[in-house]
């Protein structure tokens, strides 16, 4: 039986390699787009932004601006707290010849807050709008695959972070009446 921390030393080795693998990808149109699918995502903005549009264009209920706001606000809460538990050094601490495309944060890289909010926006809004679901989860998915191309995050990283965002978003439409 092999012991916890190989395992954990097997996750980190896959983790890294499939860093390297998606940030070695750059091409310049794709760069820019990367850009402002991550700024956009920064503290759930895109999603709130989503959520207060479709609430005026359609007239409905509180809920639809409460659950998705709940949920992104809850889910940024959960993984920006998190990062205090695991510290975890971002991809460019770790390789100094790695250049983010992008400012790079202060913060520790696990959990990708901004995969959280991605996650959790997302689902929120495809379940109260899902005739609109695929392009919303399509925004969704290009904000968390923006941290790991920028060099920002580990794959685990936004992984962990899209696992809250659904956790929290799944409680929040349970709880919806």
């Amino acid at each position: 039986m092999k012991s916890l921390s190989h395992l954990a030393r097997k996750a980190v080795h896959l983790d890294r390699a499939l860093f390297r693998a998606a940030f070695r990808v750059k091409w310049e149109p794709l760069d820019r787009a990367m850009r402002l699918f991550t700024v956009a995502g920064t503290a759930g903005a895109l999603w709130g932004a989503v959520a207060f549009a479709a609430f005026v264009a359609t007239g409905f209920g509180a809920w639809d601006l409460i659950l998705p706001w709940s949920a992104i606000a809850a889910s940024w809460l959960v993984a920006e707290g998190s990062k205090y538990l695991f510290n975890r050094a971002r991809p460019f601490v770790w390789d100094t010849a790695i250049a983010p495309l992008i400012k790079t944060p202060s913060s520790s890289s696990f959990p990708s807050g901004h995969s959280a909010t991605a996650a959790a926006g997302a689902i929120s809004l495809s379940f109260l709008y899902p005739a609109f679901a695929t392009p919303i989860m399509l925004a969704g998915f290009l904000v968390v695959f923006s941290r790991v191309y920028l060099g920002v995050h580990y794959p685990f990283d936004v992984l962990a972070g899209m696992v809250i965002g659904t956790v929290v978003a799944a409680f929040g439409i349970l709880a919806f009446p």
